[in-house]
């Protein structure tokens, strides 16, 4: 084993604990070139375990040691075609050498939904375009006949995509807290039968305190330009985007209104040149119901290179299917007319044929980190189809 991947072995036990690394890494010879780390182990059985439950933390590892986003092939001893389990570097930017993040959960916003299940992934409550967007206000009707609009208020941008991390940001917290608290509850319950007074477990709290510094690592950026400013900008465009939900005509439904953060922010900390170091901004009532009060929180799993690919399309593309293709394997199409109403395109239908194309071309063998594309049709009938290829057991 070279050195590097001495290095990678030695933080993958720190990572996994002397057991799980003892039963699967400690015969296996781990190699980083260029920019893909070969684990390569004695039996096939050992390769697919590895694949399916290791791979992100190989990933994780070897990317510290490379300073970049590497993918991960795990083959078994005399294979000479590796298996790639983690995107391809080539549609992913840069990352900090210490870059470091869990998983994170996306809560679908069912408080919202009607009772045919419509709520805000089905369209991009924000902008693609994060230079040249002039529009104030984006709209999306669903087949159900429910209008979503999203408004800028006053003479504020809309958001974009990148200013849409912190509201993932927040929900990430929130949910984390929220599971904590459950726990907390069903212990609190557990020493009420048995006769003890345990002390009452507090709810989650309605207001998000954030450093400057946990933003960076979690959009996982590198340290530079005015970073502050950036991210107080992206918090000023949430507070003044309105997301009005119509009433349906013919129905009891009222709709209703919201907005992405619940407040404006307050800075808590700043440097001696006034740049923020810590803020706070309240948790609007939407995502606190939907992920703190529901009995059943409905939470949608995001890869951890999301926050990495480096194209907008590359990101709303990966929100969207997260939403809507099945996990066993089952394609699921879509019109490309029907998508660009999704995504808000505001250039003319073959003008986003033209880019989506490019971005599904982009992918290397058609995968966006665990989804596979590709564009069925001609013409008018020009669709995507994305699935999920099933494990090999």
């Amino acid at each position: 084993m070279t050195e590097r991947g001495q290095l990678i072995a030695e933080r993958l036990k720190a990572q996994l604990g002397a057991d799980a690394f003892s039963a699967w890494f400690q015969t296996a010879n781990i190699e980083l070139t260029d920019a893909r780390v070969t684990v390569t182990v004695s039996t096939q059985l050992a390769a697919n375990i590895i694949t399916r439950n290791y791979a992100d933390d190989v990933k994780a590892a070897a990317s510290h040691i490379a300073g970049a986003p590497v993918s991960v092939a795990v083959v078994a001893h005399g294979q000479k075609a590796p298996i790639d389990v983690a995107p391809i570097e080539k549609i992913l930017r840069a990352v900090a050498p210490d870059d470091a993040q869990r998983d994170f959960f996306i809560p679908e916003l069912s408080e919202l939904a009607l009772k045919d299940d419509v709520h805000l992934m089905e369209m991009t409550p924000f902008t693609l375009d994060r230079r040249k967007e002039v529009r104030t206000e984006l709209v999306y009707t669903t087949r159900q006949g429910v209008t979503i609009r999203v408004k800028a208020i006053g003479d504020h941008s809309l958001p974009t995509i990148d200013d849409y991390d912190l509201v993932l940001m927040m929900q990430t917290w929130l949910a984390d807290l929220a599971n904590q608290y459950r726990s907390q509850l069903e212990r609190y319950e557990a020493e009420k039968k048995a006769g003890r007074s345990p002390a009452t477990p507090t709810a989650p709290p309605r207001m998000f305190d954030i450093s400057i510094s946990e933003v960076v690592k979690f959009k996982r950026r590198k340290w530079g330009g005015a970073i502050s400013e950036d991210i107080l900008g992206s918090l000023d465009r949430l507070w003044n985007a309105e997301v009005v939900v119509d009433p349906m005509k013919g129905t009891k439904y009222r709709g209703g209104k919201f907005r992405l953060v619940g407040s404006a922010y307050e800075k808590l900390a700043e440097t001696n040149t006034g740049a923020a170091t810590r803020i706070r901004v309240a948790v609007p009532d939407w995502i606190y119901a939907g992920i703190v009060e529901r009995a059943v929180p409905m939470l949608k799993t995001f890869n951890r290179d999301y926050m990495i690919l480096s194209q907008p399309l590359h990101r709303a593309l990966y929100r969207f299917l997260s939403l809507k293709v099945p996990k066993d394997g089952t394609p699921y199409s879509l019109s490309l007319v029907e998508l660009a109403e999704r995504f808000q395109a505001k250039q003319q239908q073959k003008y986003f044929n033209r880019d989506l194309k490019k971005a599904v071309a982009g992918c290397p063998d058609g995968r966006l980190l665990e989804f596979r594309l590709e564009l069925i049709g001609k013409g008018d009938d020009r669709a995507l189809r994305a699935w999920r290829p099933l494990q090999v057991e």
